[in-house]
């Protein structure tokens, strides 16, 4: 029965969160001039959200029903929304020194309003493709006596890796960047694992809010 549940819960969170992004791709691309986006370039970024929030449930479902992720319900609360922005926010702070090091190209983040709309739908895109996607093709490959820390555990470098050879940075610089990004990735799928998607979503969109939005403005009138 609590299966049931945690799997009903999950899907109506997912319906949520899919929506929500799906609308602010829509909102981007039919009332401001997108151009070139940040990791996505000239990618179509509202057929890329919804059908990333497509794929969201089966995913989830399947990895719920493996054991995988959410073996904790974790209500809605004002302590708990504050956790994850305040973690979003501790997140922050070491790209942002990498920033102030090494000074990342003018145009990585995308300048307001448009950021509020772009990063709530490019969070749910990256959540599947690096996260959910290879969680659930190693989770299906692997014999179900694999613990499933030794699944987890390669997923927290998919994004990195992405991150690194899609940056055009130097040496040192993409050191750091693999080295935070690893940091973010192990701290999402942890949230994953013991609360679900919601909570790994949630956590992606408050470092978002304070690394790209917040710091993404500030940046260009300290740096520039």
């Amino acid at each position: 029965m609590f299966r049931v549940i945690k799997l009903l819960g999950g899907q109506v969170e997912i319906l949520a969160i899919a929506s929500v992004a799906t609308g602010c791709a829509a909102v981007l691309v039919l009332f401001f001039d997108t151009g070139a986006l940040p990791v996505i370039g000239v990618l179509p970024l509202l057929s890329m959200t919804a059908l990333s929030g497509l794929a969201a449930f089966p995913l989830v479902a399947f990895l719920y029903r493996r054991g995988i992720g959410g073996l904790h319900a974790l209500p809605v609360t004002l302590r708990g929304l504050a956790l994850l922005v305040g973690a979003g926010a501790v997140l922050a702070v070491p790209p942002i020194a990498i920033d102030l090091l090494t000074r990342f190209p003018r145009d990585i983040n995308v300048a307001w309003p448009e950021a509020v709309f772009f990063y709530t739908a490019i969070a749910l895109v990256a959540e599947v493709q690096f996260h959910l996607v290879p969680l659930a093709i190693l989770t299906a490959l692997a014999p179900r006596r694999v613990p499933a820390v030794w699944l987890l555990l390669p997923v927290m470098f998919v994004e990195p890796v992405a991150q690194v050879v899609l940056g055009a940075g130097p040496v040192f610089q993409m050191t750091l960047v693999f080295m935070n990004v690893s940091l973010d990735s192990a701290v999402q799928i942890w949230l994953f694992r013991r609360y679900g998607f919601a909570a790994m979503f949630g956590l992606r969109i408050a470092f978002y809010l304070f690394w790209h939005v917040i710091w993404g403005d500030i940046r260009l009138s300290l740096l520039f």
